[in-house]
């Protein structure tokens, strides 16, 4: 279930009414595409042969790509897998643009091990930002983006562009997989009943034991 969105108090320092009011509707919608995503996974079992493209809106992770390209159109493919990443990293922008330098800051504390990573992109975005956000898309990239006042207007056709490239590459190599997949998909049809009650059990237990540990 998801809760309303509270703003990490390390961000909230120095922020007026109308920036809180849009970190929290970011980090509101990313909750709620995190929880989409967590439904995905755990349901792929069915979903990747009845309701394929439910599954690509719900978690577009690559593995999923992968596994339903060989049954979906190539058109309906691409653009949901675009659309539906592209609403992910559009929140992450925001977050950049409104909270600046502390996005970033953030970011480096919320992925363990992810400082040089965050500031090798950054200093890619530094020298060469149109390629950067084409090529090396993904939430972080966004993040910088707007913590770089990117506008709108010009990030969001490279971003859609360079998802678009991706998803039809990804769709490529399901395709070219196709035999295995086939063969993998049928498998799931057998067991998704049982199998899709280990991975909620298994799913709930990790996030519990992640919340015991956070707490």
């Amino acid at each position: 279930m998801v809760q309303a969105a509270e703003i990490p108090v390390e961000l909230e320092a120095d922020l007026d009414d109308d920036q809180r009011r849009i970190v929290r509707r970011c980090l509101l919608a990313l909750a709620v595409m995190g929880t989409g995503s967590m439904i995905g996974a755990t349901s792929v079992l069915y979903l990747a042969n009845h309701s394929p493209l439910l599954l690509i809106a719900l978690s577009p992770i690559g593995r999923h790509l992968i596994l339903v390209a060989p049954t979906v159109p190539s058109v309906p493919f691409v653009a949901v897998g675009t659309l539906r990443r592209l609403a992910f990293y559009l929140p992450c922008f925001f977050l950049g643009r409104t909270l600046g330098f502390k996005a970033l800051a953030w970011l480096e504390t919320r992925f363990r091990g992810a400082v040089r990573f965050v500031r090798w992109l950054d200093r890619i975005f530094q020298r060469a930002r149109y390629p950067a956000v084409f090529l090396l898309l993904g939430p972080i990239m966004s993040t910088i983006a707007g913590n770089a006042r990117m506008p709108l207007a010009t990030w969001i056709p490279l971003v859609a562009a360079g998802l678009a490239l991706r998803m039809i590459v990804i769709f490529w190599f399901g395709d070219w997989m196709r035999e295995p997949i086939e063969y993998l998909l049928a498998l799931f049809d057998e067991v998704w009943i049982p199998g899709t009650i280990l991975l909620v059990t298994g799913t709930g237990l990790y996030q519990w034991r992640k919340r015991q540990l956070a707490r």
